[in-house]
């Protein structure tokens, strides 16, 4: 169940109009590895959190900075065509180790959701459903690097994942129509605990003195929410780093569920290793463009 619905976010239809639409933002992502870690350290081992396609990620560029690299990611499938997508040679190949399988939030195993949909199918109240959630998310304490055979990392990178955590929750919430207006009230609550979880996660992985790069897309531009219009605007601001205006613009037209509160909490839990911050506009696709915010940090 869970598989399927993250097959839907990796299809595709698309890849390869992504893969050329994308580069702006990858050489964003390139830009401040480089200027930030590869410049500064030797990097022996790095991991991808929900590398997919890859198509976010230079292969290449990293494969270069980098003795190993692990990449992590529920579809399997999506992270081999990450191979063929960026025409990896035998020797890129052979320094990169696929996990797939690997399901981020402790809530979505198959037993787990199951029981959500049949206390949906036998009509159990909303809110029942609801607390029994709120729950099992409450008692999750998943740590990565037990999934991972406690490995852990000179560097972690994780793009743009903290908003789709909460994705299969959305997917119970349309099941019923009955359900659809308590379970999304609940949606963004459930969204950040989700990215909480996993921000402390994350820091697990680490090394002592490992590095982490994360960038979220906090804020979406498109003509259905009426926010196109900003993107001169938020980009002018972004390469002026006045993060107190763009707050402003993001707190009167809302953020991307578990995107924006990610953001502040992992930069909260990094506050002690002064995390440098960036901010750009990600061209989507047509139509639809992302503000993104990222952390990258020593843990020192």
């Amino acid at each position: 169940m869970v598989l399927d619905i993250y097959k839907e976010c990796n299809a595709d239809d698309g890849c390869h109009e992504r893969w050329k639409r994308w580069e702006l933002h990858r050489q964003m992502i390139n830009s401040i590895l480089d200027e930030q870690i590869f410049s500064a350290a030797s990097i022996k081992d790095a991991a991808i959190l929900g590398a997919g396609r890859c198509e976010d990620i230079d292969l290449k560029f990293l494969l270069s900075n980098v003795e190993s690299l692990t990449l992590v990611d529920y579809d399997y499938h999506s992270m081999e065509k990450a191979f063929e997508r960026q025409q990896l040679t035998s020797k890129e190949k052979d320094k990169v180790i696929l996990r797939g399988d690997i399901e981020f939030t402790g809530l979505y195993s198959e037993d787990t959701m199951k029981e959500i949909t049949n206390k949906i199918k036998i009509k159990e109240k909303p809110e029942s459903v609801i607390q029994f959630i709120k729950g099992k998310l409450n008692a999750v304490n998943r740590q990565f690097n037990d999934l991972l055979e406690n490995n852990q990392y000179s560097l972690v990178i994780s793009g743009a994942v903290h908003s789709q955590l909460v994705v299969p929750y959305t997917g119970i919430a349309v099941m019923d129509a009955e359900y659809l207006d308590e379970l999304v009230k609940e949606a963004g609550n459930v969204a950040d605990q989700l990215a909480e979880n996993f921000n402390r996660s994350l820091l697990s992985l680490l090394k002592p003195k490992g590095w982490l790069f994360s960038y979220f897309d906090v804020m979406e531009l498109s003509e259905k929410n009426n926010t196109l219009q900003y993107e001169s605007i938020i980009s002018t601001l972004a390469a002026q780093k006045d993060y107190e205006t763009l707050n402003e613009i993001i707190c009167q037209y809302g953020g991307v569920a578990g995107a924006r509160h990610g953001f502040e909490h992992l930069r909260g839990l990094a506050e002690k290793f002064q995390p440098d911050e960036k901010a750009w506009v990600w061209n989507f696709r047509d139509n639809k463009k992302y503000y993104v915010r990222s952390l990258c940090f020593n843990k020192v």
